[in-house]
């Protein structure tokens, strides 16, 4: 880990040019991330721009710099790094840009992660990215800005559901620490992540949440957002962050599963595991990934369909392992 950290801070440092990215539907981790490590190489005087597939989610437009993030082709870059993706196939197409870049840094906490850079700094210990990144990027400075110290609080927080997720550390709480030392006021992040839903958020949940269907005995609940629900509500798929948590919260239920119809037969599906419980072989199995208690993918079909073989291959993995064990 310090060897491969030392390694990759020194490449920064010799570097001009470089292009930050993640995963598809960025989440608070991978913007947090890829916005502090753009903030500390402007800084250093290099040239950096974050490119995603997706524009930032309103929950997170609040961070320094979300305005800057490009969605479109961009120029090759001495230097791809990417952030929270466990391989290169989960950035979407921005991988074709990541390949006009001669050297690639994969920087993640996936344990699936299958190490396809030229460097990697991959911490499956860590409970976010953003942890990770805060490491490299001391190395490389002495202090953060008030706004990068905002963006890795912002990863850390997401990516650890508010430091409840069997992933948050002692470390996590200690790089947690340190980045309100640097001037992040927590009651104010938490403010503009959790407290700006919009009217239409509101009645999106409502519709989603009357959906929830408890099979498998108990085990498993499921909840859908259909492009109808987004239709009648006036909402967009940015007002559902952290809708995924909801299934996984009812007592008893092992395993939640969110459905959302994003058009032309295409769902994304995002799967949630109370500890103990291994949901991330199941995204795989569906060309997906993620960690043991939240995964997802995307997937083309009927969704009453999907439904059907999601029970069934959770079934199968998850709370019945032994059955397809030798």
């Amino acid at each position: 880990m310090e060897k491969a950290q030392k390694t990759i801070a020194d490449l920064i440092r010799r570097s001009q040019t470089f292009l930050i990215t993640s995963h598809i539907d960025p989440d608070g981790d991978a913007i947090g991330s890829a916005l502090a490590i753009s903030s500390v190489l402007m800084r250093l005087g290099k040239s950096a721009k974050v490119l995603f597939e997706e524009p930032v989610p309103l929950t997170f437009d609040f961070l320094k710099g979300s305005d800057q993030v490009i969605t479109a082709s961009t120029g090759p870059c001495e230097v791809a790094i990417v952030v929270d993706a466990a391989g290169l196939d989960r950035v979407g197409w921005v991988k074709d840009e990541v390949a006009k870049c001669p050297v690639v840094v994969n920087i993640d906490h996936h344990g699936s992660n299958d190490n396809f850079g030229h460097h990697n700094l991959v911490l499956t210990s860590a409970g976010a990215c953003g942890e990770i990144v805060y490491s490299l990027l001391m190395d490389l400075t002495d202090t953060l800005t008030v706004d990068e110290a905002e963006a890795l609080y912002v990863a850390i927080l997401s990516d650890t559901g508010c430091f409840r997720f069997p992933t948050t550390s002692a470390d996590t709480l200690r790089t947690a620490a340190s980045l309100i030392d640097a001037g992040v006021k927590p009651y104010h992040t938490a403010s503009e992540i959790f407290w700006k839903r919009s009217p239409s958020a509101l009645q999106l949940l409502g519709g989603a949440l009357s959906t929830i269907e408890v099979t498998n005995d108990g085990a498993v609940a499921t909840m859908e957002i259909t492009q109808r629900m987004f239709a009648e509500s006036g909402g967009t798929p940015k007002d559902i962050e952290g809708f995924a948590n909801y299934p996984r919260s009812i007592r008893d239920v092992l395993v939640g599963v969110f459905v959302r119809e994003m058009g032309d037969g295409l769902f994304r599906v995002s799967l949630r595991a109370r500890e103990g419980y291994r949901v991330d072989q199941v995204a795989k199995a569906f060309g997906g990934g993620g960690h043991p208690t939240a995964a997802g993918f995307r997937i083309r079909g009927e969704i009453d369909d999907i439904k059907a073989r999601l029970r069934s291959e959770i079934h199968e993995t998850v709370l019945n392992p032994e059955s397809t064990s030798d």
